[in-house]
């Protein structure tokens, strides 16, 4: 909790929906950001069991925190109770905050944002690079179109489905033009030719699975990156250590989405200085 001795008039509140978030490692690094760009706002942790969740939701533009982030958990539950969406939050179903407007609750997907700010400061370069995309559900759906203006020349996204992996794509197709694209059907522990890729991104799901194997690399991939959003340790770590590849995500992502957040709805002016604090 926040010590109410630190708070000012001026100290701004953003309050984290999750089953555990006072203990989660997001708001830690949230708070840090703040504290680090000088900011005296402030995330406090709120515990929501999912059957209060849509009632806390819906409640959220009466009470004096009018910003509200979503765990993992939560970031498709809350688009069904939203007023307003942004475009991510429309063509995905995927919503990590929402702000108070005129008694109304705006969703925003900060995954596209915060993605591109990691990536960018990370100095990843995605063009003309050959990325395969694990997953064909919400975070794909968030980000296919952030990969088209990347300048990436090659994405094949696989699902457990392929017809969902190919409808993913079939929304992004304005945004893809000019990208050559492929379906394969996903399935934990498959293999997959290391030399057919450039950049692997897990979007198959956001919670921990370090005792899970994803995929089975062949052949030389020491020239990848690894890019996984799953906070704490992952499928990724294990096999980025294998190939002896890079790997970006976790907390760096967190990161990237706490000065995304920072800066749409704190004002803060931000650089690839302060990610790297």
């Amino acid at each position: 909790m926040i010590d109410e001795g630190i708070l000012s008039k001026e100290s701004r509140l953003i309050a984290l929906y999750g089953v555990n978030a006072q203990s989660s490692s997001f708001l830690q690094v949230l708070n840090r950001t703040f504290k680090n760009l000088g900011l005296n706002d402030f995330a406090i942790g709120l515990n929501i069991k999912p059957d209060d969740f849509a009632y806390m939701v819906k409640g959220m533009p009466n009470s004096k925190v009018t910003m509200a982030l979503y765990e993992p958990e939560y970031q498709e539950e809350v688009e069904p109770l939203l007023d307003l969406r942004d475009s991510c939050t429309q063509r995905s179903g995927l919503c990590d905050g929402a702000q108070a407007v005129d008694g109304k609750l705006a969703g925003v997907c900060f995954y596209p944002e915060s993605f591109e700010r990691m990536a960018a400061c990370e100095g990843v370069d995605f063009r003309g690079k050959r990325l395969l995309l694990l997953g064909g559900g919400a975070v794909t759906r968030a980000l296919l179109p952030l990969l088209g203006t990347l300048g990436v020349a090659f994405i094949e996204v696989a699902d457990e489905t392929v017809e969902r992996a190919a409808e993913a794509l079939e929304g992004a197709k304005e945004a893809l033009f000019g990208v050559e694209t492929d379906i394969a059907r996903f399935q934990r522990g498959m293999a997959v030719e290391a030399g057919r890729y450039d950049i692997v991104v897990n979007a198959v799901d956001r919670y921990a699975h370090e005792g899970v194997k994803l995929l089975e690399m062949e052949g030389e991939g020491a020239h990848l990156t690894l890019i996984d959003l799953v906070r704490g340790k992952s499928a990724f770590d294990t096999l980025a250590a294998k190939l002896k590849c890079r790997k970006i995500g976790g907390e760096q992502f967190m990161h990237a989405q706490a000065l995304s957040v920072a800066k749409k709805w704190l004002g803060a002016e931000i650089s690839c200085d302060d990610y790297n604090n």
